[in-house]
């Protein structure tokens, strides 16, 4: 499998998770319409890595550059394993308060669509400006322990933007 075709299916499927049409994604990431298209349909012949990149990033993926080395492997094994993505986007969105927001309280207000009124501050932060990357890990996460369809987790996200009249282009 070519690595344009790896991107252009990526995006398709992260698109349509996330509820973005291909005119909004353009807009996120600063290239066309056309070129999104073009990048979903793998009928593009030359991506540049700058506008790959800032398509990738502007859905939360990324593109990996990986070493095949028995010291790559043994410096990975010492790495400690680091909090989840519900309790790092929590802690993001705690920064500001004194109160912070706990992982149980995201996940739940993910899962219910419906945000206590102490966490309504915390929520519109992490929407307006934690990385679409640690959001998609979020739902990822959300997906695999709960069984919950991304698309209905991005939705959830959506709603709650809505609600709380986030400003990130995301949700519109």
């Amino acid at each position: 499998m070519s690595t344009l075709h790896e991107i252009g299916s990526a995006v398709r499927i992260r698109r349509t998770e996330m509820g973005l049409t291909q005119d909004l994604l353009a807009r996120i990431s600063g290239l066309s319409r056309s070129t999104v298209n073009a990048v979903e349909k793998q009928s593009i012949s030359n991506l540049s890595i700058a506008k790959a990149v800032a398509l990738l990033e502007s859905i939360g993926l990324s593109m990996n550059v990986t070493v095949n080395s028995s010291a790559l492997s043994s410096f990975r094994k010492n790495v400690p394993s680091s909090r989840s993505a519900l309790e790092r986007a929590a802690a993001t969105a705690s920064v500001s308060f004194g109160d912070p927001m706990s992982a149980e309280q995201l996940e739940v207000a993910l899962l219910a669509g419906e945000t206590p009124q102490r966490i309504r501050p915390h929520l519109q932060v992490m929407l307006d400006e934690a990385p679409v990357s640690l959001l998609a890990k979020v739902v990822d996460q959300i997906h695999t322990e709960k069984a919950m369809p991304k698309a209905q987790v991005w939705g959830q996200m959506r709603n709650l933007a809505h609600e709380l009249k986030c400003y990130r282009l995301l949700w519109k």
